[in-house]
């Protein structure tokens, strides 16, 4: 009877420590994660519901950016696997050294082992798909290129031949405006395609009229017979702009995705969500931020202002909210020193912009590419 007794308190207890447990590490899931208090950010970033790590919740196709630059994501992509239905590691250049000469740098970054880790074979999520991109060609390469069927071919087929050797899933291919090298990739296509593997092309987001005539909803719907997937790179919308704003205005991704696709291609376009801020100063050009500095800024942020330097309405304190653009969907901050010193103005992604993302993108029914993990939060990663 003793016994029986002491082993019903062991299992209260430990169902009790349990649940507590669970508590701790759902406590994400509240609605203090939702909002915008810097020092909840603060202290909820790092802290992801672990239990659901690997349950994928994003209805549609995610596509994970890793940089050997930013080592994090290498390990944000093993944590979180079962969410990322693909996996672009960084790792190759592309030049033309000479007529039917090309050169290939990086392929020294390719990691086997880490590429084991990232798949999960029984659900056929994690896929790793290096991203191949044209880089230091002039305008005679270019010119050039597009114009010999022979050059394209073997470019192609020497891709091809990096995929057979280290069996990747297939490749992301960045080469400007692929509008310009249909031969090309079409080319690359047939042979990935024959040994079931795929095609996924970068594509400059849609900024002005001018951009439209390099990627009609023609070419697109042409180009989507043979590439399997589209990264549309939208964020970067007021890098131009001295003054800074937005990264990615949510108004201007919905007119990407309904410029370029239509109903039977949509679900092929992965938009892009930017996992950095941008910092504006006028005295500097506009200064990309890891997430992880912003929140060391947040952190740092002093607690009394000269009343004269800025409108206090617009700073940003560790018990306050930092600044919603409604509109835009979008939030920022002024970033001050301890001397009381604008630093900048921050416009940086947070939780409640992720997640309205990602509902536009299952209302739309596209897939997602994030630049790039080691970016981002750990926390966003309970959305996808």
């Amino acid at each position: 009877m003793k016994l029986l007794l002491l082993f019903t308190c062991v299992v209260t207890i430990s169902l009790v420590c349990c649940e507590t447990n669970q508590r701790i590490i759902n406590a994400n899931d509240n609605l203090s994660k939702h909002g915008l208090k810097a020092k909840e950010i603060i202290h909820n970033h790092d802290k992801p519901n672990v239990l659901e790590a690997h349950i994928k919740k994003f209805k549609g196709e995610a596509l994970a950016y890793v940089t050997p630059w930013n080592n994090r994501g290498y390990d944000v992509v093993k944590e979180f696997k079962g969410k990322f239905d693909y996996v672009s590691p960084v790792w190759y250049y592309i030049q033309r050294r000479s007529a039917m000469q090309f050169d290939f740098d990086g392929e020294h970054d390719v990691d086997q082992g880490w590429m084991k880790e990232v798949k999960d074979e029984a659900t056929n999520m994690g896929k790793v798909l290096p991203r191949f991109q044209l880089r230091g060609w002039t305008g005679e390469d270019l010119r050039v290129f597009v114009g010999s069927a022979e050059e394209s071919n073997v470019l192609a087929n020497e891709i091809n031949e990096q995929v057979k050797k280290y069996k990747f899933d297939g490749v992301v291919i960045e080469c400007g405006y692929p509008a310009f090298f249909q031969r090309f990739l079409a080319d690359l296509s047939l042979l990935l395609h024959k040994e079931s593997r795929q095609l996924i092309v970068v594509l400059p987001s849609i900024m002005n009229e001018e951009h439209k005539q390099y990627m009609k909803p023609e070419i697109f719907e042409t180009m989507s017979k043979y590439v399997d997937r589209f990264s549309v790179m939208t964020y970067d919308y007021s890098s131009h702009d001295p003054s800074g704003g937005p990264n990615a205005p949510i108004e201007w991704i919905m007119d990407n995705i309904e410029y370029l696709t239509n109903q039977q291609n949509r679900h092929q376009l992965l938009v892009g969500l930017n996992m950095y801020a941008m910092s504006y100063l006028h005295t500097r050009a506009p200064e990309p931020l890891v997430l992880k500095t912003v929140v060391d800024k947040l952190i740092d942020q002093p607690t009394e202002y000269d009343e004269l330097l800025e409108d206090e309405n617009q700073l940003i304190r560790s018990e306050e909210e930092l600044n919603w653009d409604k509109e835009h969907q979008e939030a920022w901050f002024i970033d001050i020193d301890e001397d009381g010193i604008r630093q900048g103005t921050v416009w940086t992604p947070t939780y409640r912009s992720v997640r309205n993302r990602l509902r536009l993108a299952e209302d739309y029914n596209v897939g997602v590419a994030l630049w790039e993990v080691g970016q981002g939060l750990d926390y966003f990663y309970d959305l996808f």
